[in-house]
């Protein structure tokens, strides 16, 4: 394989320019469905109902999509998720300019989160076979950077143009960039011998067994293990963070809209940095030294957001959890890329976000009910304590080694 540097590498810098349109076109989704659904209902319950939709769309996919990417070609598994979602956004734009039809948006927004899901699940298995395992931290940090900017960007650039030109304008951007990403796609190469059609023979058995052969691999694997539970636990009081953090800066402190887009754009700004450093912390610090130092940075910078009534301080509480979140999350992922054996990356990573995310929802819940009830300071407090709680337990683990690379599942 070819080992020139990743800025150098045609394919990788193809994989990561496609990958850029298609967070970009997500992005979108994320106001212009729910901006639609109000426009044309103006119904906040019918809203929240859009999002259950999506939510069950992303769950029932996450059960079962490990199992096909690991049977079928990676590259084209990507680009029918992009043409998939292609077709179905554009059909919005389309059926509105004849007659609205709200049933069309949960439709589309159900069945386009399946294949979201799918594409989400086939980009993290297909990054070894593009850059090699050896550069899987490295290359995970340039498309989280870019992810994040893309997603700081989109929602901006999509309520624009919602303003200017109408929602489904927006919709219409948004289903142009995943035909740009697909497009991209046919030029990407893969290093991997997609699976022949004998040994996909098996596809229906793996859809049944693909979650429980996941979740085995990374309970025998000493490090994944004790990584999946903590993430799980620290997942379930994050979710919900976003809220309660606007929630404290509008309410709490008593400030304006314009303040709050503020103190979120820090996290935007946290995440950014922490990708772009991610590669070279991992070399300068090692694993264990750089995923208890970022799990150590969230729990400080949430307790300094319950304590602090401050806002400048309370933005830099936010940059620094964010900046922390971003770089255990791509710590914990290069290192599943590389220690999971290939023909079975596609159902560990599935296991892996199906367990991750199982709970988030409930969690967010209860955060934000907790904040409703008693203010934003206890709940604050709760989760810097968790997040410390974990990394005093995560200490005595095999986490806290340099390189657990080279652990071998039991």
């Amino acid at each position: 394989m070819n080992r020139r540097s990743l800025a150098r590498d045609r394919n990788f810098l193809l994989f990561w320019g496609t990958q850029t349109f298609s967070v970009l076109g997500d992005s979108f989704s994320v106001i212009a469905f729910p901006l639609l659904m109000l426009e044309a209902t103006g119904s906040l319950v019918q809203m929240g109902l859009l999002t259950s939709v999506m939510a069950a769309g992303s769950l029932s996919m996450g059960l079962v999509g490990g199992a096909i990417v690991d049977r079928f070609d990676r590259r084209r598994l990507l680009i029918v998720c992009d043409v998939a979602r292609l077709l179905l956004f554009a059909a919005v734009p389309v059926c509105w300019a004849i007659e609205p039809q709200t049933w069309l948006l949960f439709v589309v927004a159900g069945v386009a989160s399946v294949f979201g899901q799918l594409f989400q699940i086939t980009y993290i298995t297909a990054v070894p076979n593009i850059v090699g395992r050896d550069r899987v931290a490295e290359a995970n940090g340039r498309l989280q950077a870019t992810a994040s900017l893309a997603s700081i960007g989109g929602p901006a650039l999509a309520g624009l143009v919602a303003a200017a030109l109408g929602v489904t304008a927006a919709i219409a951007i948004d289903a142009a960039t995943f035909g740009i990403s697909a497009l991209g796609l046919l030029a990407v190469r893969l290093d991997r011998v997609a699976p022949a059609a004998s040994d996909r023979a098996g596809l229906g058995r793996d859809l049944r067994t693909g979650f429980v052969t996941g979740a085995r691999f990374l309970w025998r694997h000493p490090v994944l293990r004790v990584l999946t539970v903590f993430l799980t636990i620290t997942t379930f009081v994050t979710y919900g963070m976003t809220d309660v953090i606007i929630y404290q800066v509008r309410y709490g402190l008593e400030q304006g809209e314009n303040v709050v887009g503020y103190v979120m754009a820090a996290a935007g700004v946290g995440t950014c940095v922490a990708a772009a450093l991610s590669a070279w912390l991992r070399r300068k610090l090692g694993f264990g030294a750089l995923w208890l130092g970022a799990m150590t940075l969230c729990g400080v910078a949430a307790a300094v957001l319950a304590l602090s009534q401050d806002v400048l301080v309370l933005g830099a509480a936010v940059l620094g959890f964010w900046f922390g979140l971003m770089l255990a999350a791509v710590s914990s992922m290069s290192l599943r890329q590389t220690v999971t054996p290939d023909p079975l990356l596609g159902r560990v990573t599935a296991a892996f976000w199906t367990i991750h995310y199982s709970l988030a929802p409930l969690g967010a819940a209860a955060l934000t009910a907790a904040a409703d009830r008693f203010g934003a300071a206890r709940p604050l407090l709760a989760v810097a304590t968790i997040y410390l709680g974990v990394v005093a337990v995560a200490f005595f683990t095999p986490i806290r080694g340099r390189n657990p690379e080279g652990r071998p599942a039991g």
